[in-house]
């Protein structure tokens, strides 16, 4: 089968969406004759990776000058990656020509709010996994007003975007299949072709997590948090709850991984609470020191409040370490109580002195802290593993060229 995968993102060995379209297409291409569309600048890390014969790599990239304004960082990435979507509708059909695909997928860049450029040509089409999160109105409350108008103004882009947007309504029309991890965003009348969906996934190897040999704790209590320092990954309230947890339980530590916006504020609220001995910045790690640390580790703390499911709880996961965090996204809802505690946000008090509360449980319950730690090892193993995703995709291919009449879940194949 020849399957053509858009992925603006396709790095190995950075995390996030860029691990996820590298990690899967590796994977399909054991089995299927895969092209990857992607952009160039991911191409000499791309091209220097050993891998199966039967994976490609093709390249599109806009305009050298809107490159230039786009920059680095994400400063203007949501106008670059909405241009980079319909300018590469056109690179679809040129190399469609030279390869005749029989499936395009559209794997990375998960936004069910953005367009796709494989919805401009007449190929079998499927669209996700794709989505987007709700802030819960209970964490909204507790944000400071900056955020609070920021998270506002997401929500009126999101909702005009899908509702009045033709590219994204087209989009949204044409995908004979659409995979996504929030499947209530979608109208009534796509619906009959939606297919819930986890957005990554993970493998046992090195490359993405240090398993635990040991899950018993030495020493004081190693908390982690692990992500970009801006407003809804929670860094600036991981910091508020450890302070709080300290301040009862003084033997522990916290590191801190990443870099953002918010990385003055934090140091800020380090240095106003003394603990600048205890409380470490990392800045951000390459993936070889990532894995080092969060094996080091016995506590994941990540208060989110509205994220996707993202690559590093499940390398925490499988490292073994137990997750606290809130309810409300798709963090919350891997989580559970099984790997972790994951907590509704208070109606009045503060976000932090739950989560504070969260980690003196598993601080004073050195079982329960084991318990759920192996939890976690088995559920990322048994529920998030890349080759049942990958099987899956399979199956849906497949199926969508008429070879097997009906998938598990209920999806019929309308062709």
């Amino acid at each position: 089968m020849k399957i053509l995968i858009i992925a603006y993102a396709c790095e190995p060995g950075k995390g996030g969406e860029s691990e996820i379209g590298w990690t899967l297409a590796r994977k399909l291409a054991k089995e299927n004759q895969i092209w990857v569309l992607t952009r160039s600048n991911n191409k000499s890390v791309l091209e220097s990776e050993d891998y199966d014969r039967n994976l490609n790599f093709l390249y599109y990239d806009l305009p050298r000058f809107l490159t230039k304004i786009k920059g680095r960082g994400k400063k203007n990435f949501l106008p670059y990656y909405y241009l980079w979507q319909l300018g590469s509708s056109a690179a679809i059909r040129r190399f469609d020509k030279d390869y005749d695909f029989d499936v395009v997928h559209h794997l990375t860049g998960g936004m069910d709010w953005m367009p796709s450029g494989a919805a401009f040509q007449k190929k079998p089409f499927i669209w996700g996994p794709v989505g987007s999160e709700n802030t819960h109105p209970l964490i909204r409350r507790h944000m400071p007003w900056r955020a609070r108008l920021k998270d506002l103004a997401r929500s009126v882009l999101r909702s005009v975007l899908r509702r009045l947007d033709p590219t994204v309504r087209r989009t949204r029309a044409r995908a004979d299949v659409i995979l996504s991890h929030t499947p209530g965003n979608f109208p009534a009348n796509v619906q009959k072709k939606v297919i819930p969906f986890v957005q990554t996934g993970i493998e046992a190897s090195p490359r993405l997590a240090l398993q635990k040999t040991d899950l018993e704790r030495s020493g004081p209590l190693r908390v982690i948090f692990a992500g970009e320092f801006v407003d809804w990954k929670g860094a600036m309230l991981a910091v508020k709850a450890f302070s709080k947890f300290h301040a009862e339980y003084p033997d522990s530590c916290m590191t801190m991984i990443g870099a953002g916006n918010l990385e003055g504020a934090i140091k800020a609220e380090i240095q106003r609470n003394d603990l600048g001995d205890v409380v470490s910045l990392t800045g951000k790690l390459p993936m070889d020191l990532l894995l080092i640390e969060l094996n080091r580790a016995d506590v994941f703390l990540y208060p989110s409040y509205h994220h996707g499911l993202a690559t590093i709880l499940l390398q925490a996961m499988l490292t073994g370490l137990p997750t606290i965090c809130l309810e409300g996204d798709a963090i919350g809802r891997a989580v559970r109580q099984e790997a972790g505690i994951t907590l509704p946000p208070p109606e009045t008090g503060q976000l932090a002195d739950v989560l504070s509360r969260a980690l003196l449980e598993l601080a004073e319950n050195e079982a329960l802290r084991q318990r759920k730690a192996q939890a976690a090892i088995d559920l990322a193993l048994n529920t998030y593993d890349y080759d049942g995703i990958v099987m899956r995709h399979t199956e849906i291919y497949y199926s969508l060229l008429g070879k097997y009449p009906k998938l598990p879940g209920g999806f019929e194949c309308t062709k």
